[in-house]
């Protein structure tokens, strides 16, 4: 999720309520991702956005704050984020997270006019990239008051960072926007499921959308969907998947 903020307060700003403005949101969408043909899908939420292909945006405007998720600000090295990008919409601070727990992967960074201040990228071993002065809500996590949990039995790598990657990611967010990425969702943190963001297929340029652009590959959840091939079972039968094997193995309990 890369964040244009220009508000003094965004956390309250989105707390109280903010309302997308799709036709805003369709010419930051241009901007993004410059040639490419967009393709309107309606409108989503930004918990489902998130979780969209890799043929897609979603954008959110909401005057002084606008919100842009997908493949175009997708990376492992935040620095390495196109500038036309950054500055496709003016902007005092633009926020970048990137949280991917099936690689218990976290990054975020943060720009000030322009300017990369501060960009972090890793998972619990390696680290992609460190750069510019730590803000002072990580202290917690590098002195090691926010500690990476292991499974009883695993046997932690004597190279792995005092936290976990997409839970520092998860703290930048809340700390930046108020919004929180992964569960529980306390009375203080914004839920992704309460904003809404206008939904885009990309496709190449000079493409003539056809009606299976036209169509939303999105079908709804049946009641009682059949367990993925990598899930496994607990002893109490309940299937778990992959990426939630994963967040176990890291501490984070259920997802």
């Amino acid at each position: 999720m890369l964040w244009f903020v220009d508000s003094d307060d965004p956390i309250a700003d989105l707390r109280f309520g903010v309302r997308n403005d799709p036709e805003a949101a369709a010419h930051l969408a241009r901007a993004v991702v410059g040639d490419s043909v967009l393709v309107p899908r309606g409108e989503t939420t930004l918990d489902r956005a998130a979780a969209g292909g890799d043929d897609e945006v979603a954008v959110g405007s909401f005057g002084r704050i606008a919100v842009v998720v997908g493949a175009p600000v997708a990376t492992d090295h935040p620095s390495h984020l196109p500038d036309s990008v950054i500055a496709a919409r003016p902007a005092q601070v633009v926020h970048l997270i990137v949280t991917d727990i099936e690689r218990s992967f976290g990054a975020f960074a943060s720009w000030e006019n322009g300017t990369l201040r501060r960009s972090f990228a890793s998972n619990p071993v390696d680290i992609a990239e460190n750069i510019g002065l730590p803000y002072v809500f990580e202290r917690e996590f590098w002195a090691g008051e926010r500690p990476l949990r292991y499974s009883e039995g695993a046997m932690p790598d004597p190279q792995a960072l005092p936290f976990h990657p997409t839970e520092f990611a998860d703290q930048a967010s809340t700390n930046w926007v108020g919004l929180r990425l992964t569960p529980p969702f306390g009375p203080d943190v914004i839920s992704p499921e309460a904003i809404t963001v206008s939904r885009f297929a990309i496709r190449p340029p000079g493409h003539q959308p056809t009606a299976d652009d036209l169509r939303d590959p999105h079908r709804a959840e049946t009641r009682n969907p059949e367990p993925a091939h990598d899930a496994e079972q607990t002893e109490d039968g309940e299937d778990v998947s992959a990426p939630t094997k994963v967040a176990r193995w890291f501490g984070f309990g259920r997802r």
